[in-house]
């Protein structure tokens, strides 16, 4: 079965002036432009005020220690700690792995179901990272990447070929690292905290959400 395209022409034609392979995947070249936007506004400029924004739960600074607040009403903070990272090798390699795994699914499902996919695999690992660990402060798109990596690697698994999967290498990869943050090996190689909540509750709900659109491929098809 061919990969599906989808022809944005009429719609944003400021996206001819790109290379076909962004055309072929602008909601995912977009995401990786909203997550970059914000890196910069956040971690270069200091703006502490975004994190307090974007934070799953809301905090301020009292007199030297971290105050949490309640996340009631606050409904956009389920999804934008995804849009926060804490350094230049967070965000690249994050934005590395987000162009991998997206246009290869946006390839096949089209912009708006990437997007829909990138919403609800959001507000799962970071709501799994809050269960595991509580009010905290955390951030980075890898709950998502690791979505899409379980989604690819089931929907491969149950249709073979209706989504191209990176190499078997990239996948072992992922998993490997996956495993080491587990042990909690991050801290000993000076890697820092991991969101492993995060992580592992982007997985499933990645492989739940493969399974079940593989198996509707004509409810999911791009338009």
């Amino acid at each position: 079965m061919p990969v599906a395209e989808t022809s944005y022409a009429g719609l944003m034609r400021w996206l001819n002036n790109f290379p076909l392979v962004v055309r072929r995947a602008p909601a995912t070249f977009f995401l990786i432009q909203v997550t970059v936007v914000c890196f910069l506004l956040f971690y270069p400029l200091h703006w502490m005020g975004m994190l307090e924004l974007f934070n799953f739960v809301p905090f301020r600074n009292a007199g030297g220690y971290v105050a949490f607040g309640d996340v009631a009403g606050e409904w956009w903070r389920l999804v934008t700690p995804t849009l926060i990272h804490f350094g230049w090798l967070h965000v690249v390699f994050n934005c590395l792995w987000l162009w991998e795994f997206g246009q290869r699914i946006e390839h096949r499902l089209g912009a708006i179901n990437l997007l829909g996919l990138y919403l609800i695999t959001a507000m799962v690992s970071n709501y799994c990272q809050y269960l595991l660990e509580g009010p905290s402060i955390f951030g980075g798109m890898s709950g998502v990447v690791y979505a899409l990596l379980g989604f690819i690697l089931v929907a491969h698994w149950r249709r073979p070929g209706w989504i191209q999967a990176p190499p078997l290498a990239v996948f072992a990869f992922m998993l490997i690292w996956l495993v080491v943050g587990l042990l909690g090996s991050m801290d000993f190689i000076g890697a820092g905290a991991i969101a492993n909540g995060a992580h592992v509750g982007g997985l499933l709900i990645g492989c739940l959400l493969g399974a079940l659109i593989s198996t509707l491929p004509a409810w999911f098809r791009s338009g």
